[in-house]
């Protein structure tokens, strides 16, 4: 337990007014301002504070931070650090009992930290989760979706775990590229090529030519090409990161099968685009 040096009364440090320096400002954050005004979920402050903000931006900088929960698959939220005239105003509008008393400790707790009377301390910031605990977790989460194999829910953790804590785990281990499940030594266009002297859009083209596969519009995260229904015993596609953790390329392979079928076409004059 605590003194409270604005009434002498004992109070616990959660329901304690701790003004902290955020930012090169004495600032409160929400969720302590929400406790101290008996909020039952204190994160419903900021339903309040998001009604108001167009009028607390008058009385300063409205000063926020993304977070977390603290663990991988928390709720998101954006936090809310309340300078004094701020603080006043929401405790103003949030009707409490305590209102009134509670703007008076506002006041004298910011004063007595601005005089030097109460050291400052410096705003805590939300911690990031564990890689490793955020890549289990957002993997069980992915395990829920329908329609998506082994491979996407790797890689979607991965970008998951990215986002949260700046780590992909895949390329901390090395890991650019996930094979398709059962695959053999699947063939890029341009190995196919190495192999019997084509260039890989000769190869490309002739695999048009011979119905193994159509090109498409691709998405910003699909294929240039898609195989046909005779190309698809013979294909698979594979899923590779992009760098940096910002996303999956899907790439369109080739059985290694393909060199001896295509072979006889590399004697031709490449096929015209």
């Amino acid at each position: 337990m605590l003194t409270d040096i604005t009434k002498g009364l004992p109070v616990s440090r959660g329901n304690e007014i701790l003004p902290a320096m955020h930012d090169g400002e004495l600032r409160i954050l929400d969720t302590d301002l929400a406790t101290r005004l008996g909020f039952d979920r204190p994160r419903n402050i900021r339903n309040l504070i998001k009604r108001y903000e167009a009028n607390l931006a008058k009385m300063g900088v409205c000063c926020t931070v993304e977070q977390t929960s603290g663990e991988a698959g928390g709720r998101p939220g954006k936090a809310y650090y309340l300078n004094k005239k701020q603080a006043i105003f929401i405790t103003a509008k949030s009707e409490t009992l305590e209102a009134t008393e509670i703007t008076i400790e506002i006041i004298e707790k910011f004063d007595a930290y601005e005089r030097g009377e109460i050291p400052s301390v410096r705003a805590k910031r939300p911690r990031k989760p564990a890689f490793d605990v955020a890549y289990r977790r957002l993997l069980s989460v992915a395990s829920t979706l329908p329609n998506v194999d082994e491979n996407q829910r790797c890689l979607m953790a991965a970008r998951g775990t990215h986002e949260l804590t700046g780590i992909n785990p895949l390329e901390l281990l090395g890991a650019t590229s996930i094979a398709a499940p059962k695959a053999e030594n699947y063939l890029t266009p341009t190995q196919i090529g190495e192999e019997i002297g084509m260039s890989a859009r000769a190869v490309n083209v002739t695999l048009i030519q011979q119905g193994y596969q159509v090109k498409v519009t691709s998405s910003a995260v699909g294929s240039d090409y898609e195989p046909t229904d005779k190309g698809k015993d013979v294909s698979r596609f594979f899923d590779t990161t992009r760098r940096h953790g910002k996303g999956s390329q899907q790439q369109l392979k080739w059985s290694p099968r393909m060199v001896a079928i295509l072979r006889p076409f590399a004697k031709k004059p490449e096929p015209a685009s």
